[in-house]
């Protein structure tokens, strides 16, 4: 087969990623691809997979991809072919043994009524007879996924390419790709063993091989490959009795899946210690279809426990070992979308259950000839990482996620797994403080700070010991101070004669027209999806700081970049230069006038306003805003100042009332004021409209994505953000994804909630039907604890006339 020498796509991969790429571009109607795959197509990791495709997720986009890819292999590809199903619908069961346990599986099942699949609650009893051949006498609750099941990847893989071939798209096979060269037009040269193809984008699929052919247009792939092994019984008579195949069980205790092959078992352990990575030094070009060794001592253990989950299971001979490389990515989520380093080259690697996840083809597609898709992509964005996750980094988190593969989730899980990474001048002065840190996008941040009473929490999805600390950080916000390290977000620098119109063109709100102003804005794509949050302050005409969400820097710096071209513009990612603060409550600006001569007064910084002061000897950058909601300023100044005003403040502070509060008492003072948050209101797969941002929507003027607002706005919306209430008190709050009803109706689902500790009720935003977001609507949110009762309320549930923050 000759190649092109000119494609819009070069797919470099031909697993179950890269064809189900293939297939889904020409779906999207572009069919200039070319599929490049050293071996046979599936040689990688896909031919050796144990075709498991579960319903059970605690990550909802993967969730919705799950639940597509069942349908893409048991109902599309028999429609399109003709060919029967090869997808065994066996459903699976899943167990729990703890109470954090069934609290978790109750979050997953309220996540998977927006996802579409059915989900069950089964008592031992009924869960016995599914299982028909395995009991569960141990079991605390079980959940059972009835449409779910395995497939072998061969059987839906091979048809995926040809249709996708039939549609215009070249698979060339036995063919590697050598190197990839940038051209100065932005186009790429790939160079293969079967000639030369000059592409306009190209996707890394390359599976174990992603960091190789990233390397190639340095583009940094953090992927690290593990051992993992299965094996297949011999046949047991009692099996080939029964008239209807086993589910797939996956069982904690035992960190494991157990399935029917055949007559047979196919069991897969997790193995919770000794995971062992793989080519750590580089993969060698040669390797294909390539298998390890079998090693049945090291599964032993987990083995055993299986042997007590199906008795049967002990009465027969191992007729097979399969031990393969599979990928995985330090939270074990793959790496998908855009690179950061290099326009048009795009990143789908890195799936450790990479045959459930083929389904993924359909939404990069979207996001390729689109610009965003109908997901929300930030879990799953290749640029929520960058050379920070460095290989130390993604070894040890590599095998985090594998060894805890089956281990229960909880919102206060707290691992030590290469920690820490990112961390802010503070981290050592917090952690003598007390602090409790969480990550966010590698950065240590203070979630709440250790009392003598409390000095850690349980890993619950209730309230738990840390529940008492918050309320008492919120509270000495609430009437005295509080101080909190900002360091942790992204900051960005726009000059140049050019600099308003630069951002006029992104932002959906009119930028401050006066020096020393701020305002908030949205910057949108083309079709509509928000892209960024970002304060927005001026400095003058030609110069402006821009203050956003540290998960997303890296993709807002480089939305940045795309968009600069024919204005004369310098930007400047600050994010690691500046650290910062925030010093808020009544007393704030009695604290901060104790190192300062400068005029903190109302007329002289009045709330929304910046300005350089000196605090102490240091030049700060001070904004008189507050997320908490009171009286307040952000201060940002070079890291190497932060410690030094940091206890300037703390000496004269503390004697009024000042304390250290975390990024818990922090996220339910934004909830308390309805404040919206990036990755949570904010996604890409919904405009400002939705979020009921209007009053920072200007559509009298153009902006990037402002004919798509206008239409959305003319059609009318189809959901609409809201602000709930509870008027119970359950002691379990909203996590983000949760199922919300309508007179037990699904309405919607919500996005992000916390207790309010200043007002005494917990809180929620939650996207539902335009009807149900009014005033006074009651609601039923199924939460980790059982339903929840609510209403809509359309004000903060805090000062709504924002008098603390003008104080």
């Amino acid at each position: 087969m000759s190649l092109p020498s000119h494609t819009r796509v070069v797919i470099v991969g031909g697993g179950s990623l890269g064809v189900n790429l293939a297939y889904h571009l020409t779906e999207e109607g572009w069919t200039d691809i070319v599929l490049v795959e050293k071996g046979e197509l599936t040689s990688g990791s896909t031919w050796h997979a144990a075709g498991l495709c579960p319903n059970f997720n605690g990550n909802h986009t993967l969730s919705k991809i799950h639940n597509y890819t069942i349908e893409l292999y048991d109902k599309i590809i028999p429609a399109k072919t003709g060919l029967p199903s090869s997808f065994h619908t066996t459903g699976s069961l899943r167990i729990a043994y703890s109470e954090v346990e069934e609290q978790w599986f109750r979050n997953i099942k309220s996540r998977a009524a927006n996802v579409g699949c059915e989900m069950n609650w089964v008592s031992k009893k009924e869960a016995a007879e599914i299982a028909q051949v395995m009991t569960f006498p141990d079991a605390r609750a079980i959940l059972h996924t009835p449409n779910d099941g395995h497939v072998d990847p061969t059987s839906v893989i091979m048809p995926l390419g040809q249709m996708a071939r039939e549609a215009g798209a070249t698979l060339s096979r036995f063919n590697r790709v050598i190197d990839i060269n940038v051209l100065a037009n932005g186009e790429f040269e790939v160079i293969t063993e079967q000639g030369t193809i000059i592409a306009e984008h190209v996707v890394n699929c390359g599976g174990c091989f992603a960091p190789e052919v990233g390397a190639m247009v340095g583009v940094h792939v953090p992927m690290v490959n593990l051992e993992h092994q299965y094996l297949v019984t011999d046949d047991h008579p009692e099996l080939a009795k029964l008239t209807r195949e086993l589910p797939v069980v996956r069982d904690s205790r035992a960190a494991s899946y157990i399935r029917q092959e055949g007559n047979g078992f196919l069991v897969g352990p997790y193995e919770t210690r000794g995971a062992k990575p793989w080519a750590l030094n580089g993969m060698d070009w040669s390797f294909d279809r390539g298998l390890f060794e079998g090693d049945l001592e090291r599964i032993m253990p987990y083995l055993e426990s299986c042997m007590e989950l199906a008795p049967y299971f002990a009465e027969v001979g191992v007729k097979t070992v399969i031990n393969g490389a599979i990928t995985h990515t330090p939270d074990d989520n793959f790496l998908c979308g855009p690179s950061a380093e290099v326009r048009n080259f795009w990143m789908l690697s890195g799936a450790s259950i990479g045959i459930a996840q083929g389904g993924i083809g359909k939404y990069m597609a979207q996001w390729m000839v689109h610009g965003q898709t109908e997901l929300n992509m930030a879990s799953l964005d290749s640029r929520r990482f960058s050379t920070w996750a460095n290989k130390d980094y993604c070894i040890t988190r590599a095998i985090e996620s594998y060894e805890r593969m089956y281990a229960s989730a909880a919102p206060t899980e707290n691992r030590p797994h290469g920690r820490p990474i990112r961390t802010s001048p503070l981290h050592t002065v917090m952690q003598q403080a007390g602090a409790e840190h969480f990550v966010t996008a590698g950065y240590e941040k203070p979630a709440w700070f250790h009392t003598s009473e409390v000095q850690k929490e349980s890993e619950s999805w209730a309230h738990n010991e840390a529940h008492a600390v918050v309320a008492e950080e919120c509270a000495a916000v609430q009437n005295a101070c509080g101080i909190t390290d900002l360091s942790g977000s992204a900051k960005f620098r726009i000059t140049g004669p050019d600099a308003y119109a630069f951002l006029d063109q992104l932002s959906s709100n009119k930028l401050p027209q006066t020096d020393g102003r701020i305002g908030l804005t949205l910057f949108h794509a083309p079709k509509g999806g928000i892209m960024a949050e970002l304060s927005v302050s001026r400095i003058s005409a030609t110069e402006f700081v821009l203050m956003g969400a540290i998960g997303s820097q890296i993709k807002d710096f480089q939305w940045l970049k795309q968009h600069k071209a024919n204005f004369d513009v310098g930007l400047e990612d600050i994010t690691e230069s500046w650290g910062g603060l925030l010093l808020t409550g009544p007393k704030a600006r009695d604290i901060l006038q104790q190192i300062t001569t400068a005029d903190l007064s109302n007329s002289a910084f009045p709330w929304l306003s910046c300005q350089t002061i000196q605090l102490d000897s240091a030049p700060v950058f001070a904004m008189r805003v507050s997320y908490a909601g009171e009286l307040g300023w952000e201060l940002y100044m070079p890291v190497w100042q932060l410690i030094s005003i940091y206890e300037s403040l703390m000496e004269f502070g503390t004697p009024m009332g000042l304390r250290n509060f975390g990024s818990r008492a922090f996220n339910a003072m934004r909830m308390e004021k309805a404040y919206r948050a990036y990755g949570h209101e904010f996604t890409e797969e919904i405009s400002g409209l939705e979020a009921g941002m209007e009053r920072f929507i200007d559509l009298q003027r153009d902006f990037i994505g402002a004919d798509n607002l206008r239409q959305r706005q003319q059609a009318g919306l189809t959901m609409e953000l809201a602000y709930l209430v509870f008027d119970d008190a359950i002691a379990a709050e909203c996590f983000g994804n949760e199922a919300v009803y309508a007179d037990g109706k699904l309405t919607g689902i919500v996005t992000g909630g916390a207790y309010g500790y200043r007002v005494g009720k917990s809180l929620a935003f939650a996207y539902v039907a335009p009807e149900h977001a009014k005033a006074g609507t009651k609601l039923t949110v199924e939460s980790s604890l059982g339903t929840r009762q609510c209403h809509v309320e359309m004000i903060a549930a805090y000062d709504a006339e924002n008098t603390k923050l003008r104080a």
